[in-house]
């Protein structure tokens, strides 16, 4: 992974939805832990705007063909995959598959990743267990909350106690997996539902090294500022809002930074949270004319924030931010 991106935003073609001309240079990068990425100087000299993508396989394939490729800059990836997304839940998926890669950092994730750990509250559905040897065992159980159900290749999923656990990297097409759909509120253009295992073939290989669940909820809030903002720049040239969004990703890089130097007492995502809340704030009735359930789902950006007090529609499946 590595935080140094110099993005500049330029007039998109004329098949995007919008336009868009802004500048994001943030510092360099100062722990480098991958191969160092080429430096973009226009984003939008790409192809990258807003897309149509009303359904998640078209947004899928949109994040596949822009975000993807510019792993292992996680920042870039989430600040990409928002630019072409046309709605908040796919801003949403950005930040999200960024995060999944932050804090698992030594799994080999190739697409798609949901983070299973959520398990039935109630005690009716067994959670998950590990039959046999970690090198040649089995799984059994349910997790109750996965992300992007019909589109994910493959699943993080959380196997032990509450202190003592460990994590799987496992491919959704292994035997003995099946995953049921169900309706939310709360991100209804992305699909979600349970995934139950059923004595599904694991190995030592499976097993993940290096990962840090506390990081993950540290970083997921800031990769969706930082999706959000991408989202905002590729569909706009207001020169508040452009303003605006710069500003929360130079706090975002900030945060990120700080991080990537080990010194996590103190490292404070403050400013980038004020930033994405304010910018929130300027979009109120669906300003940019995005797709989906904006009433709902503009509360994926508030979700993360200590400093508002947000409702999350009845019904939201969201299994581990709050």
């Amino acid at each position: 992974m590595t935080l140094s991106i110099k993005v500049q935003w330029r007039l998109p073609s004329k098949s995007c939805t919008q336009q868009t001309q802004a500048l994001f240079e943030p510092g360099q990068k100062r722990k480098p832990m991958t191969n160092n990425v080429r430096t973009y100087e226009s984003l939008a000299g790409d192809g990258l705007c807003r897309f149509d993508c009303p359904t998640e396989a078209d947004y899928h394939k949109a994040w596949k063909q822009y975000a993807l490729p510019r792993e292992p800059n996680l920042l870039e990836m989430a600040l990409v995959g928002g630019s072409v997304a046309d709605r908040l839940a796919w801003v949403f998926v950005s930040g999200y598959q960024a995060a999944c890669r932050h804090a698992f950092s030594s799994a080999h994730l190739r697409s798609w990743v949901s983070h299973a750990a959520s398990e039935d509250p109630k005690g009716k559905l067994p959670g998950v267990t590990l039959s046999g040897l970690p090198s040649e065992g089995t799984l059994s159980g349910y997790k109750v909350w996965i992300a992007a159900a019909n589109t994910i290749e493959q699943v993080l999923v959380k196997v032990g106690s509450s202190s003592r656990f460990d994590y799987l990297l496992v491919d959704c097409d292994r035997p003995g997996i099946s995953i049921d759909l169900f309706e939310r509120d709360f991100l209804s253009s992305l699909s979600q539902g349970r995934i139950r295992f059923v004595n599904t073939p694991v190995s030592g290989a499976d097993f993940v090294d290096n990962y840090d669940l506390g990081l993950l909820k540290r970083v997921e809030a800031l990769y969706v500022y930082a999706a959000f903002c991408g989202f905002v720049l590729a569909g706009t040239t207001d020169g508040d809002l452009v303003s605006r969004g710069r500003a929360c990703l130079n706090d975002v890089q900030v945060a990120l930074a700080s991080i990537e130097d080990g010194d996590l007492e103190h490292v404070s995502s403050r400013e980038a949270d004020a930033r994405a809340q304010g910018l929130l704030a300027r979009l109120q009735g669906n300003r940019l004319r995005a797709a989906g359930d904006w009433e709902a789902d503009h509360k994926i950006v508030a979700m993360y924030s200590d400093l508002v007090d947000v409702h999350i529609p009845h019904g939201a499946g969201h299994g581990h931010i709050k």
